[in-house]
Order: C-alpha cells, then sequence, then structure tokens
C-alpha cells in the first residue's frame, strides 16, 4: 500500500517545486490573519507569493524598524549611546508601527501586542513618562 500515492506538493511542468502556486495544486493551507496562505514545502517559505509582493516586502521593514525603535528606547532608558530626549518618541514610532504590522495581520494573537502599544502610547501622551520620571 503506498501512503504516497497523492503528494501534498505535485511538480508544476514549468515551475520549481516551491514557486509553484497554491490554489488547485493540493498545498496544505492555513489561514493566518484572514487570508488563506500556502504553506510552502522547502525552503522554509511562510507562503509562496509572486517576488516583490508588497506585503512580502513592507512586513519584515515594519517588524524590523519597530523592533530596532523598541531597543533604541531601552538603550535611552538605560543611559547607553541614545540621548534620553529621544525615548518618547522611539516609544511612539514602534508603538505605531507596531499597530500597523498587527493591523496587517490581524488574528486574534494580535490583540495583546496592540493592547500594549496602545499602553505604551498612553504612557508617552497620556501620562507624559520620560526617561527622567522613569528612572526616579
Amino acid at each position: 500500500m503506498d501512503l504516497h500515492a497523492h503528494p501534498l506538493a505535485p511538480r508544476c511542468a514549468t515551475q520549481r517545486h516551491c514557486d509553484c502556486p497554491s490554489p488547485g495544486r493540493g498545498y496544505p493551507t492555513a489561514l493566518v490573519g484572514r487570508r488563506q496562505v500556502a504553506l510552502a514545502l522547502c525552503r522554509g517559505n511562510a507562503h509562496t507569493s509572486p517576488p516583490g509582493d508588497l506585503l512580502n516586502t513592507l512586513t519584515p521593514i515594519l517588524a524590523i524598524v519597530s523592533a530596532l525603535c523598541f531597543l533604541l528606547a531601552a538603550a535611552a532608558l538605560l543611559r547607553w549611546v541614545v540621548p534620553g530626549a529621544w525615548f518618547p518618541w522611539l516609544i511612539v514610532a514602534g508603538a505605531v508601527l507596531s499597530i500597523v504590522l498587527q493591523v496587517i495581520w490581524l488574528s486574534g494573537w494580535a490583540i495583546l501586542p496592540l493592547l500594549l502599544d496602545v499602553a505604551l502610547l498612553w504612557f508617552v501622551f497620556g501620562q507624559h513618562v520620560t526617561v527622567d520620571s522613569l528612572r526616579g
């Protein structure tokens, strides 16, 4: 008995295995942020989309810049290289970029990061938190 009589992802005649689009090809799919994406079976790709796809380009940029803003804000708080006056703007930039990222890929997993981003914005704008007030 052949357990692999129907492979999950048959090869396309004109493309490499991982470059084949998902619809009608038998790829396993997953629902991510209300979007149906194909799970690639090689090279560890999160999904198979045409090169140059805006979301594939924008998502890592938003994530990296947001994380960098938060790391620079932490460096300002710890009195490393970054001036303390930049702290509120770094928090705002990181939170806004993170909110955009979470809204693009909205799912149940995005609720906690969205709440954290809103709390950070509230601390900066509502409570006027600065590096000096946090240091005591």
